[in-house]
């Protein structure tokens, strides 16, 4: 059985929310991720099969997951970086072949941060200029030469502002729509007011307590920000925003 993915990374699902899969593939780009076998298809013929879903919808089904990275990887990695030749993609369609040389699938790490201050119980939430309809964590990629802490403690600083310390790993997640694998932090400011400059990429930042997060639309279940987010709230796992 196959699953069908669009070139933005969504599977369509039946009205019972379950991944629709068929007989055989309809299209040329096909991988293999564990027990799922995937396909590139049109939106358009993806629409007529379901509800189009994107990645949120399949947080810890790891081999839909892999399997809309590496459909993402075929779209974009058709020729050798270096030799310019057009790579084969033998099965199970993960790893490039341009002769003896291997191109893998590329990941580009990304750091999240939830940012709590150092004397009140509260935590950072900001709207982004591009998705200004949801409250979310501190986020960017990482750049060449820096450890994933350094990327962090810098996004702070180039998004919000503030200066952050005490910087601890919580998590991760992978994130095929984009290729990334993000990578969740702690971390701690005594800043309650921007100390320089930001790079506005932030539409809105702002110091959140407990008693106002059910106010805001935050950033939807199944990512790892919603799940950070969660666990702060309630003190542990649950997931979800208890009823007023």
């Amino acid at each position: 059985m196959f699953l069908p993915v669009t070139e933005t990374g969504l599977v369509p699902v039946s009205p019972q929310g379950q991944p629709v899969f068929l007989a055989k593939p309809a299209g040329e780009i096909v991988v293999a991720a564990g027990d799922i076998h995937a396909f590139l298809v049109e939106s358009k013929a993806a629409e007529r099969l379901g509800t189009l879903r994107d990645a949120t919808f399949f947080n810890g089904q790891r081999d839909i997951l892999k399997a809309l990275h590496l459909i993402r990887n075929r779209r974009e990695a058709r020729f050798d970086p270096r030799t310019g030749r057009e790579l084969s993609y033998p099965a199970p369609g993960a790893v490039g072949h341009d002769g003896e040389r291997l191109v893998f699938p590329r990941l580009d790490p990304a750091v999240i941060g939830i940012i709590h201050h150092a004397e009140s119980d509260r935590i950072l939430l900001a709207r982004n200029r591009h998705r200004p309809g949801f409250f979310s964590l501190i986020a960017g990629y990482v750049d060449p030469g820096e450890t994933l802490e350094e990327a962090m403690i810098r996004e702070a600083l180039e998004e919000t502002g503030r200066r952050v310390e005490s910087v601890s790993y919580w998590g991760s997640q992978p994130w095929p729509p984009s290729g990334s694998l993000m990578v969740g932090f702690s971390a701690v400011t005594e800043d309650v007011q921007p100390v320089c400059d930001t790079d506005e990429e932030l539409a809105e930042v702002r110091w959140v307590s407990r008693a106002e997060l059910p106010e805001l639309t935050i950033a939807r279940k199944g990512s790892i920000a919603h799940t950070m987010i969660m666990e702060w709230f309630h003190g542990d796992e649950t997931g979800s925003v208890p009823a007023r």
